[in-house]
C-alpha cells in the first residue's frame, strides 16, 4: 500500500510482530534489527500506527554506541519523524503524542529509566510535527496524576546521563532536519525585560489583548466568547479601576526591538498571602522562547516584596499550551473552577497554584 519507508531497512518478506517473540528477553542487535524490518513491513501494509509500535520496541534495546548496527541503522529517532511528517491521509496513526506521554508516565523494567527518557524525546518530536489542535495531550492524565511534560533541556540531559549510545547527538539532529522540513527558521530569545505601568498605557494592554488572543484561543473558546470577554474585561476605563479600588499592578513584557510583546496583571488578596494572577499573556510569535518563565520569575519577585507566599491563576481546561508552562513553571492543580460570566458563557478553567 505504501512506498518503502526511506530510512528503515529493505524487505523481501512480510515481517511479524510474532517472530519477534524467539528472542525473548534479549535485546541485541539482531531484536533491534527484526524490530526495524516489522516496522518496515506494517508501514508498507498502510499501518504507520503499528510501525511506531515496532519502533518503539527498537528503542528498547539498550544497545552500546560500539554497537555496528547503530551505523547501519541509527536509532529510530528520524524514521519516527519521517513517519510522523508523510503520514498518508486515511491511514490510521492513532495520536502520536498522547501515545509517548502514556508509554514514559506508564513505563516498567527492564531499562525503565532509559526507556521512559527516550519515550519523553518521542513525544518531543510529536509536539514538533504534529498539529496540538488534532493530536492533544492527555489533560485528564495530566490533571490527575500531576504529570509535567518535560522540557527540551531536561530530555537533553537525561538523554546524556542514561543513554549508552548516541541518544543525544542523533535526537538533536532529528529536531534540527525536522525544522528544516517544515520551513521553521531557528529562533533565539531576545533580550526582555518586565515594566510596571500606568493608567495611560492601558491601552496598550488593549491592543494586545484583541491581538494574542484572536490568535490563541480560537479551539479553545467560542469567537463570540473572545469578543464577549474582550469587551467586559480590556475596556481601558475597566482596567483602570481595577488599578485605583483594588491596587491591581499591570504591567508590560517588552522585547529588544519588537516592543510590548505581552503584558500581566496581578493583585495581592487583602488579608492573605496569595498573589493572584489575572492575566499572563504573550504573543505567539514568542512563544517557547522562556519569556513566559522570565515573566513569572518576575512576578514572583514582587509577589514576595508584598509579602504572598503563594502564586495562583486560573487557566482553560482546553489551553494545553498553558497548562504545560505552568505545570513546568512549578504550578499544581489546586481543584476545578466553572464561572458563569454572563450572556450564556462560563470560564471552565483550573485553579492553580505554586509556593514562593
Amino acid at each position: 500500500m505504501n512506498a518503502p519507508h526511506p530510512l528503515l531497512p529493505m524487505i523481501d518478506r512480510p515481517w511479524r510482530a510474532a517472530e519477534m517473540h524467539a528472542f525473548g528477553k534479549t535485546r541485541g542487535p539482531d531484536f533491534y534489527l527484526a524490530a526495524h524490518r516489522c516496522a518496515q513491513s506494517v508501514w508498507q501494509e498502510g499501518l504507520p500506527a503499528q510501525a511506531i509500535l515496532m519502533l518503539n520496541r527498537a528503542l528498547s534495546a539498550p544497545l552500546p554506541g560500539s554497537e555496528p548496527i547503530l551505523q547501519t541503522w541509527p536509532l529510530p529517532y528520524r524514521a519516527l519523524a519521517w513517519l510522523m511528517l508523510h503520514r498518508p491521509d486515511g491511514q490510521f496513526i492513532g495520536n502520536p503524542r498522547r501515545h509517548w506521554q502514556h508509554l514514559a508516565t506508564r513505563m516498567v523494567e527492564p531499562h525503565k529509566e532509559l526507556r521512559t527518557w527516550r519515550a519523553w524525546a518521542c513525544w518531543y518530536l510529536a509536539k514538533e510535527i504534529l498539529p496540538e489542535i488534532e493530536f492533544p495531550a492527555d489533560l485528564e492524565q495530566i490533571r490527575e496524576e500531576g504529570v509535567i511534560e518535560p522540557d527540551h533541556a531536561t530530555i537533553a540531559a537525561r538523554l546524556q546521563a542514561l543513554s549508552p549510545a548516541n541518544d543525544l547527538e542523533v535526537w538533536s539532529d532529528t529536531l534540527a532536519w525536522c525544522r528544516t522540513q517544515l520551513g521553521r527558521v531557528p529562533r533565539s530569545a531576545p533580550s526582555v525585560r518586565v515594566r510596571r505601568i500606568g493608567p495611560e498605557e492601558l491601552s496598550e494592554v488593549q491592543r494586545l489583548g484583541r491581538e494574542i488572543w484572536h490568535a490563541c484561543y480560537p479551539g479553545i473558546i467560542s469567537d463570540a466568547q473572545i469578543d464577549y470577554m474582550l469587551s467586559i474585561w480590556y475596556q481601558t476605563t475597566a482596567m483602570a479601576h481595577e488599578m485605583a479600588a483594588r491596587d491591581v499592578w499591570y504591567a508590560l513584557v517588552e522585547a529588544e526591538a519588537q516592543g510590548a510583546v505581552g503584558y500581566l496583571s496581578f493583585e495581592l488578596y487583602p488579608g492573605s498571602d496569595v498573589v493572584f494572577i489575572n492575566k499572563l499573556y504573550l504573543q505567539p510569535t514568542v512563544h517557547g522562547l522562556g519569556l513566559g518563565a522570565l515573566t513569572l520569575d518576575w512576578t514572583a519577585g514582587r509577589a514576595r516584596e508584598l509579602g504572598a507566599r503563594r502564586l495562583q491563576l486560573r487557566v482553560n481546561k482546553r489551553n494545553a499550551v498553558a497548562i504545560r508552562a505552568y505545570r513546568r513553571a512549578g504550578f499544581d492543580f489546586l481543584e476545578d473552577v466553572c464561572t458563569d460570566i454572563g450572556s450564556g458563557f462560563v470560564m471552565d478553567d483550573f485553579l492553580m497554584e505554586k509556593p514562593i
